[in-house]
């Protein structure tokens, strides 16, 4: 008896992938296609002039710009509307990537409220442009984790894959749609999957990164993937001119873990001695202005891309206790271990705090 059941559970899970497989694209052609869906939810909202923007989260790195510049170019061949914009002022790297592949920075969007849009690069509600509880939703593409707590009145089209950047879904949907890529927004993706995975070192990276890298290497006509990433990453760390707090605030995010808010900053130096440079400066002023940050704790990663290691900064009421907890390090030495990704510190501030809620409670 328990065979027979096990032998109808598997052919029952067979049958439907087979279905579900059968509901894909297979020679150009979909039951379904995420466009078609788009199209009827914005005739539906009666905005069809209107044009969708593709916009990432705030404080913009060169993922969420290139790969919201390259999606709305996909879009455009595809006979829709859509703009790329940004929601705040690019980062050195980014300006530098723009400049060599020749692409204009997008316009930025100040407020998403009555906006069509489509999201890139995040589903957070408090890394989104402002407004957006009033805009109009249509798509949301990412490779984050699902602390996603964004809210739409209509059914949207989600595309989420655990890869190390969002611009590796975006080729992954030109070629989806038939669509060819041209030098310049291979470029542009390119150099975003070497940016958010550290020149395919991060532990986030997959095969799909470095096989679509290795792809979009050629088609952008880019011979020593290494040079090009170093001269992107000492425009990145040029911090020459810039405040401390817009150092810190250059990458920065929030999550919320535990009832507290919690902001998160990523600093990259290009060796050991400019990191601990850094992070020295860093500590002295964030000691200072901690307060005015509007958090509860405020942790940042002053990482150097030589080595690949990295230093923790914490403030805030035990802060560092519950850092030191996550990761398992000592609080008087907040070193991390080579290559610990941002998602995972993250998932273990939150999964502490979250603990420690539950045992207050």
């Amino acid at each position: 008896m328990k065979a027979l059941k096990f032998f109808l559970r598997m052919w029952g899970f067979i049958v439907g992938m087979l279905l579900t497989f059968a509901a894909l694209p297979v020679g150009g052609e979909c039951r379904a296609q995420p466009d078609d869906i788009r199209s009827a939810l914005i005739e539906e909202l009666g905005e069809v002039e209107k044009p969708t923007y593709v916009i990432g989260h705030t404080c913009p790195d060169s993922d969420t710009v290139c790969s919201a510049i390259a999606y709305a170019n996909l879009k455009q061949q595809l006979n829709f509307k859509c703009e790329a914009r940004v929601s705040g002022a690019l980062n050195r790297e980014s300006e530098f990537i723009l400049k060599y592949f020749d692409v204009p920075a997008p316009p930025v969007l100040e407020n998403a409220v009555g906006c069509n849009v489509i999201l890139v690069d995040h589903n957070v509600a408090s890394q989104a442009v402002s407004g957006i509880d009033g805009a109009n939703i249509l798509e949301i593409v990412d490779h984050h984790n699902l602390f996603g707590d964004i809210k739409s009145n209509s059914p949207v089209f989600y595309l989420r894959m655990p890869v190390g950047c969002t611009a590796t879904i975006v080729r992954m949907c030109y070629r989806n749609g038939n669509v060819d890529v041209d030098k310049k927004m291979a470029g542009l993706m390119f150099a975003a999957i070497l940016s958010d995975t550290d020149n395919l070192r991060s532990a986030t990276t997959t095969n799909l990164d470095r096989q679509t890298a290795d792809e979009l290497q050629k088609l952008a006509e880019i011979d020593d993937r290494t040079k090009f990433f170093l001269d992107m990453e000492r425009e990145f760390t040029d911090y020459s001119g810039m405040t401390e707090r817009e150092i810190i605030f250059t990458d920065f995010k929030t999550f919320d873990a535990g009832g507290l808010k919690c902001g998160y900053s990523t600093v990259a130096t290009l060796d050991a001695e400019a990191r601990d440079e850094l992070s020295g400066r860093l500590a002295e002023f964030m000691t200072e202005n901690f307060s005015s940050t509007g958090v509860d704790m405020f942790f940042v990663k002053v990482h150097e891309i030589e080595n690949y290691t990295a230093k923790m900064l914490a403030f805030g009421n035990s802060a560092r206790e519950i850092l030191a907890a996550a990761l398992n390090l000592d609080a008087e030495n907040l070193f991390l271990p080579v290559n610990v990704p941002n998602k995972k510190i993250a998932r273990a501030i939150s999964a502490v705090l979250e603990t420690s809620r539950q045992q207050v409670a």
